[in-house]
């Protein structure tokens, strides 16, 4: 997938959290909340989000500490802290930095090698 999409995508979740944010309290605007970063994240290769799937298999008090839990509230508080302004530049420094960490925990728990995944394109340009 293009970076350059993927950057895009970046800053229009930056914008629209930050819409939604606005009438927090005010409105429930649960229905139009989009997570973009969802998508980049399977973009790039992240594994998805077992969190809730390991908590019934292994209990509340040790489901993080298993080999097989993969949790994304890291990817989502990295985003968070490090993008402020929703900048084309923050933007891509995040997703240097969630691909690069996401490539060497997937080489240290002995996977392969595989930073993309099938996305359709057309959906995904479609919302730029």
């Amino acid at each position: 997938m293009n970076e350059t999409l993927l950057i895009k995508l970046l800053q229009l979740h930056f914008e629209h959290q930050h819409k939604i944010d606005e009438f927090k309290g005010k409105l429930n605007l649960t229905y139009f909340e989009l997570d973009l970063l969802h998508l980049v994240l399977d973009a790039v290769g992240v594994p998805a989000d077992n969190s809730v799937e390991q908590i019934g298999k292994y209990g509340y008090g040790v489901w993080l500490e298993q080999s097989d839990t993969f949790s994304r509230v890291w990817h989502y508080n990295e985003f968070q802290q490090r993008v402020k302004h929703g900048t084309a530049d923050e933007c891509r420094a995040y997703l240097e930095n969630i691909i690069m960490v996401s490539t060497f925990s997937h080489l240290l728990s002995g996977g392969k090698l595989n930073t993309v995944q099938p996305v359709d394109t057309d959906l995904l340009e479609s919302l730029v």
